[in-house]
């Protein structure tokens, strides 16, 4: 239970202590770790904290991704072969073998995309409500590999004793950020978002 941070000062002191910890084990200079800013308050259960459902969110983008960039192959290759009037023999054969290839790759990917969507629409809501720990979003300063000083912003979701993290996410423009994993999830939900 997470009594023992019912102090807000103490609490916020163990928030930045776990967030540098977490964030200098992945930085490539940990020396440079400047603190910007730490908020924590208390989280609940539901579907951003749903192992199952964020597992299942991030390999819905990824699949999704595999899907758009075969859809887009076939889609290149079908208008060149029509371009040139579907002519038959070895012109185009290149071409013909591309779309016949991307064609197999999107059926191959619709029914990994349907599983994961099923894992997400039929999620276990008996612990949504439920206190699981403390969210701490994290803004801080380092120089990355090239020794660069750049800005870092994460959100950490803390088991109540903040010893242990359960999620990691980015709050940047990363392609897998807590963003885009939110709107996956919420449009198998139907849910709308106000970002």
């Amino acid at each position: 239970d997470g009594s023992a941070f019912s102090n807000a000062e103490i609490r916020q002191e163990a928030a930045a202590d776990m967030a540098k910890k977490l964030v200098c084990e992945n930085l490539y200079y940990p020396e440079s770790y400047d603190p910007v800013n730490t908020t924590v308050d208390s989280v609940f259960y539901n579907y951003l904290t749903d192992a199952d459902c964020l597992n299942a969110a991030i390999k819905l983008i990824d699949l999704r991704n595999e899907y758009e960039s075969a859809k887009s192959s076939y889609e290149s290759n079908d208008w060149t072969i029509r371009f040139h009037g579907n002519p038959s023999g070895a012109f185009l054969e290149r071409e013909r073998n591309a779309r016949a290839e991307a064609s197999a790759k999107m059926q191959e990917l619709q029914p990994k995309i349907e599983r994961q969507q099923e894992i997400i629409r039929n999620r276990n809501t008996a612990r949504d409500g439920e206190f699981i720990g403390w969210q701490v979003i994290h803004r801080y300063r380092a120089s990355n590999s090239a020794g660069v000083v750049s800005f870092g912003n994460v959100l950490f979701v803390l088991d109540p004793t903040m010893k242990q993290c359960y999620f990691r996410f980015s709050l940047d423009d990363d392609e897998k950020n807590l963003k885009s994993i939110r709107m996956t999830i919420e449009n198998e939900l139907s849910i709308s978002s106000n970002d």
